[in-house]
């Protein structure tokens, strides 16, 4: 969540603040609160998957407990992701992260997008 919103001091966790760790205030870690995240920053629901050139896009990840895993970015080139704490990964599409149930980062369960925002 932290790559997925710019922030490179803190590592978002839900119930944790303080330090290096941060978290929306009134939200908790249901993927509902994780769109709830991006929803204040402007963006809203859609059914396509694809990157689009002018729209900033969030892909939220779940598990297969339906508990919220992952979050992929694009900017309108190419999606985006953060792999833990390791590198950061360019992927064409969102499937190339899906995987089985026990897959670390589980399905797509929602995008949401946004006009882009100019630099």
């Amino acid at each position: 969540m932290a790559f997925a919103n710019g922030d490179e001091r803190h590592k978002w966790e839900c119930g944790r603040n303080g330090g290096r760790f941060y978290w929306p205030d009134g939200l908790g870690d249901s993927l509902d609160d994780w769109c709830q995240i991006f929803v204040r920053q402007g963006f809203s629901v859609t059914d396509n998957r694809a990157v689009e050139v002018g729209y900033d896009k969030v892909a939220i990840y779940v598990d297969g407990q339906n508990d919220t895993s992952h979050v992929a970015i694009t900017s309108g080139d190419t999606w985006k992701s953060k792999l833990g704490n390791y590198q950061d990964i360019s992927h064409d599409t969102l499937d190339l992260l899906e995987g089985y149930e026990s897959c670390e980062y589980g399905r797509v369960a929602v995008v949401l997008r946004r006009k882009a925002v100019l630099q």
